[in-house]
């Protein structure tokens, strides 16, 4: 395997990576370190951001909703339902049942709009005329960095796209293969007898695979380790309290993000020079790359500022998506076993054309028909991301209601998901559903629009290949009956899903 030797050291344009929980828990403990000066600086930072939303309340009188309590609005009830089994959609559906499929309310420090079915996601999704752009947080926009395919909007936006698209082919992907095929057996060689969590055994097969893609990062080893350490630290900072005094989340990520970067200065240097050649992400944006970004054709290069922005943006957005989607189908997979048993019976059929080899050819992905319809009624079902975030970047209007430019407008995809006229008996786990074919706009699972999934093919091509070697090697039982879900803004089961497999 390709290695990166003697260094130190969450893309879906919606996907979002590691976060803290969406409690007050990261928040108090800041607290408590920082003392009185905290408390004082974070009722301020709330006083204002409630004052500023009264006055956009103002604006947004005639559409229905309610901003809570004040200071804190709806954001006890909303973090309540979303730890849940059926996470916000008991708060959607509750809202919209009382207001309609728009309404407005005020939860984590914002006030937002959210709206839901096939015409909002058109309009929020397709980047017709420019009405919306990405609205993340600020703690993210800092760590990703100005550059960052998540924080440009316009034709940066689609100029960054097209150029990081290109290594993130189906055909590009035909390198990375072999790695991905022999990690998942290697990782799936420990699982027999023991107690495993397969969140987390699906964190490190999905991080190892994209840190080798990306700069051929040995899945193994002291640089693996510090690799981890680093990426575990930036992601916990993406949405925690803006103060960057020492010791707080936020500061603790960006000095992550900055060892990160020293180390991508001394790969991106080592590459220039022609001292080190490598097949893999980086050495392929490096032929895009203009140094200084002053050259007077850069329609096809990068800066350096583009390159490490835009390798984290990809670690962070790579990772968490694929890492909960493997481990919510593996769950699925448990608790249905008809479905199971149909999905064993497609690999099955596939290994015995292997001629006895443990490996998948390249061909053996493409004649998964079940698998896929597997993996989107994962997507479907679990919806990982609950909801899109948008800021209406003019005024535009929906079901009669008039949204003001600079509006936080979030899409509500969960209710899109769980939809009876389009979704018969939404909550029952049913892949055949995905035998027809849908309307645009009502099954987002990559999501839609100029901010797709970018890394749609290498998600597919990752859980594709784990889940061959699963089901063909093991059977297996979860350890706890725990349906709760982790208070983070990708949804992950909040027992990290502890099984015990055994050897068929």
């Amino acid at each position: 395997m390709p290695a990166v030797r003697g260094r130190g050291w969450r893309s879906d344009d919606d996907a979002l990576p590691a976060q803290p929980p969406l409690s007050s828990g990261n928040y108090l403990a800041e607290m408590a370190i920082f003392g009185a000066p905290a408390l004082v600086a974070l009722a301020l930072v709330f006083g204002l951001v409630w004052l500023r939303s009264r006055s956009s309340s103002k604006e947004m009188r005639d559409i229905p909703g309610t901003m809570g309590w004040p200071v804190i609005g709806e954001t006890v009830s909303f973090i309540s339902d979303f730890s849940s089994p059926a996470g916000i959609l008991s708060f959607m559906r509750d809202r919209q049942k009382r207001f309609g499929k728009v309404f407005k309310t005020y939860v984590l420090g914002r006030i937002t709009v959210f709206m839901t079915g096939r015409e909002a996601a058109k309009i929020l999704l397709s980047g017709k005329d420019g009405v919306v752009s990405l609205n993340l947080f600020y703690t993210g926009k800092q760590v990703l960095g100005p550059t960052s395919l998540l924080t440009t909007n316009g034709e940066e936006h689609k100029k960054l796209r097209r150029l990081i698209g290109e290594p993130l082919s189906i055909d590009a992907l035909k390198k990375y293969f072999d790695f991905i095929n022999e990690l998942a057996v290697q990782t799936l060689d420990t699982w027999h007898g023991r107690r495993v969590l397969v969140l987390e055994e699906a964190s490190s097969f999905t991080l190892k695979v994209i840190a080798n893609m990306l700069i051929s990062l040995e899945p193994e080893g002291e640089e693996q380790q510090k690799f981890r350490a680093n990426f575990k630290v930036i992601s916990s900072s993406f949405a925690s309290l803006p103060l960057k005094l020492p010791g707080t989340a936020f500061h603790r990520g960006l000095k992550a993000r900055n060892r990160m970067y020293e180390m991508l200065d001394s790969v991106i240097a080592r590459r220039r020079e022609g001292g080190e050649v490598r097949n893999d992400f980086l050495q392929t944006l490096l032929g895009k790359h203009a140094k200084d970004g002053s050259a007077d054709d850069t329609a096809d290069k990068l800066t350096d500022s583009q390159l490490k922005d835009n390798i984290l943006t990809l670690l962070v957005a790579g990772h968490d998506t694929t890492t909960a989607g493997l481990t919510w189908l593996i769950k699925f997979l448990g608790e249905n076993p008809e479905v199971l048993e149909k999905l064993r019976e497609e690999h099955l059929e596939i290994k015995e054309k292997l001629n006895g080899t443990a490996h998948l050819r390249w061909s053996d992905v493409s004649n998964m028909p079940y698998t896929n319809k597997v993996m989107n009624e994962t997507l479907r079902r679990a919806t990982i991301l609950p909801w899109f975030s948008r800021k209406a970047a003019q005024d535009f209007s929906i079901d009669g209601y008039e949204i003001k430019k600079g509006t936080s407008v979030n899409l509500d995809v969960v209710s899109i998901h769980h939809d009876p006229a389009v979704f018969a008996d939404p909550e029952r786990f049913d892949p055949d559903r995905f035998e027809q074919t849908f309307k645009p706009y009502s099954f987002l699972g990559f999501g839609s629009g100029p901010r797709m999934c970018p890394g749609m093919s290498l998600a597919r091509l990752e859980i594709c290949v784990f889940i061959h070697h699963l089901v063909c090697r093991y059977s297996w039982k979860p350890l706890e009956d725990d349906s709760s879900v982790q208070p983070t803004l990708v949804r992950m089961p909040k027992n990290k899903y502890p099984i015990i497999a055994t050897t068929l």
